[in-house]
């Protein structure tokens, strides 16, 4: 009679939204994965019995520092645990190391990993060791849905603060320009917007993209930052026209204004024209490159049962 493995037992902290889909979408196979926030009193004594039970802790989000999470781990004598950087975290992280911050103890005791290469090269130039495992989307859909009869173009910013960063300047200066193209940004938490072009249409925070996906025909990720995006994945499996600053199969990599208002004008007149169509390339990609959700599900297994067995 076949032996039943023991449930693994993953506790997740840090970047909310991300924490717990990924949370979620982990679970199964004898896998069991558990989102704590920080987030009260109760909270905070429950993800203490969990750190003490637990077989191994997954950061998400990297820092070069303790913090509380970290220390408590520590103070337990955990010995398995993944960081998973994200995004901006390796830019922000920058002056920590440049001012003598960074603990040693988190560069050399930790599981480094990063969703894109060229984050692996700015996490190993902090002073980390540093894998490549590509972070997945549980909302990638398994086939691409048709162009709507309407052009538009989907931007996200999720601040005015950091707006720089999402190149917000960028998107106003290019909707301006194309007074006839309408354009829907999606996740801004804060505002108003000054000046905002009359196109432009804002929405706040979206937990699913589904019907924003469904009704645009280019999604434009102008970021002067960034590691491997959800939106670019998920919209690259909706058959969508990426805009991105990175060079990434199936996506059109632009430099700046000009750059994305070109390709933006280009691609709207083909719509017009009947001849656009979805990006079958980009949908490609995401089904066979390594980047479907439940490929990359089966891989952070197998990665993890690695440390576990270490």
């Amino acid at each position: 009679m076949k032996r039943c493995r023991a449930m693994r037992r993953v506790l997740v902290h840090g970047l909310v939204y991300f924490g717990r889909v990924f949370a979620d979408f982990m679970s199964g196979d004898e896998w069991e994965f558990r989102y704590y926030p920080d987030e009260g009193f109760q909270n905070l004594a429950a993800m203490l019995r969990e750190v003490a039970a637990c077989d191994l802790l997954y950061q998400l989000g990297g820092r070069v520092t303790q913090g509380k999470f970290l220390r408590v781990a520590r103070a337990f004598g955990k010995k398995r645990i993944v960081m998973h950087w994200m995004g901006s975290d390796a830019l922000d992280e920058q002056p920590e190391v440049r001012e003598g911050k960074a603990d040693p103890w988190v560069l050399r005791h930790l599981h480094h990993w990063a969703e894109s290469d060229w984050m692996v090269r700015e996490v190993r130039a902090l002073g980390a060791p540093c894998e490549l495992v590509p972070f997945p989307s549980a909302l990638v859909p398994d086939a691409p849905s048709p162009l709507p009869d309407k052009f538009s173009v989907l931007v996200y910013v999720p601040t005015i603060e950091r707006g720089e960063l999402y190149g917000l300047d960028r998107i106003l200066s290019v909707a301006r320009e194309l007074p006839d193209i309408p354009f829907e940004l999606v996740g801004l938490l804060d505002g108003p917007i000054p000046d905002i072009p009359e196109n432009l249409q804002v929405h706040g925070r979206i937990p699913n993209l589904l019907d924003f996906y469904r009704r645009c025909c280019v999604v434009w990720r102008p970021v002067r930052h960034d590691g491997v995006s959800w939106m670019v994945l998920e919209s690259l499996g909706h058959g969508r026209h990426v805009l991105w600053t990175y060079p990434f199969p199936g996506c059109i990599c632009v430099e700046g204004v000009s750059d994305a208002r070109d390709h933006i004008a280009r691609l709207h007149r083909l719509h017009q024209q009947g001849l656009l169509q979805v990006n079958k390339e980009g949908a490609h990609y995401i089904e066979c490159g390594g980047y479907h959700p439940q490929l990359l599900k089966k891989s952070i297994h197998s990665l993890l049962e690695g440390i576990l067995e270490s």
